[in-house]
């Protein structure tokens, strides 16, 4: 906002020169003997109007952008309207003054990043509200927090979805957990268990979800169970291991509801380390 009012500022000065060249010139031509041709001075008269009308109407955005900024505080909120404003604004100043498309295009990419910047900060702000709910005090929050973005980053996940997962399994399934820790190691290994597999985001975020459903119920059926099958293949071949069962049995065995979620945890822990190494060897892109 000072780099736009330095702008505007220099501007007004650079057309109130002009303006006074034109009467001085326009003087000279009523004075003046010979005959001048006034069309060139009307055509510049129009444009410093024009130009007049775009600042005013640049300064009365960057006021009303000004006191959206003013109200962000800490968590950016109720922005869009200055941020629409402001740039609309900025865009019609800068078309009137400079044509050039490059400078339109960076007010936009501007204004669509600090968007992107305050979409960031309210899902930071409201998965880290989330996790305080859930902490079992055997950390500080901080301490929690980084924990879970370790284990995404070695799970190549963003902090956000690793966070997700682990206030959800705490908050819908945490009788299943004995602490924050192992809620972490278990999403941290599901991750790694649905990159292996191939699955992309929204098959891994089904996946999740279901498997979350299950834990809290206590059980694997359903629905659930051909989430899983199918996107977290790796885990549904470690319950069959676990259980001493084929593929086919297993799902016999969930119609059943035998599949408990305390099974569902200890088939997934064992498989850790045969989890691990394949995901090790995963091409990084």
């Amino acid at each position: 906002m000072t780099l736009t009012d330095k702008m505007t500022g220099t501007l007004q000065k650079m057309m109130k020169a002009m303006n006074s060249t034109i009467r001085a010139m326009e003087q000279m031509h009523n004075t003046s003997s010979r005959s001048m041709d006034m069309r060139s001075l009307q055509r510049a008269r129009r444009d410093i109007e024009s130009a007049t009308t775009a600042i005013n109407r640049l300064r009365t955005s960057a006021k009303l952008a000004q006191q959206n900024v003013g109200a962000l505080g800490d968590k950016f909120r109720g922005t869009s309207g200055g941020i629409a404003a402001a740039t609309n604004g900025v865009g019609r100043f800068l078309s009137k003054f400079t044509g050039f498309a490059a400078a339109i295009l960076s007010v936009q990419a501007l204004t669509e990043g600090f968007k992107k910047l305050v979409s960031a900060s309210d899902a930071y702000s409201n998965v880290n509200a989330r996790l305080a709910n859930i902490n079992d005090g055997s950390q500080t929050q901080k301490e929690l927090q980084d924990k879970i973005y370790r284990a995404a980053q070695r799970s190549l996940g963003s902090y956000n979805d690793m966070a997700a997962s682990v206030s959800k399994l705490n908050l819908l399934a945490g009788d299943a957990f004995s602490s924050n820790n192992e809620a972490i190691r278990f999403a941290e290994l599901m991750n790694k268990s649905f990159a292996v597999s191939g699955a992309g985001a929204q098959e891994k975020a089904a996946g999740m979800h279901q498997l979350t459903q299950a834990l809290a119920s206590g059980r694997l059926q359903g629905d659930e169970f051909v989430s899983i099958t199918e996107n977290a293949p790796l885990l549904a071949k470690a319950i069959a291991n676990a259980m001493g069962v084929s593929m086919g049995e297993m799902k016999k065995l969930s119609s059943e509801g035998k599949i408990t979620a305390d099974i569902i945890k200890k088939s997934l822990f064992e498989a850790a380390n045969d989890i691990e190494d394949k995901f090790s060897k995963l091409p990084l892109t």
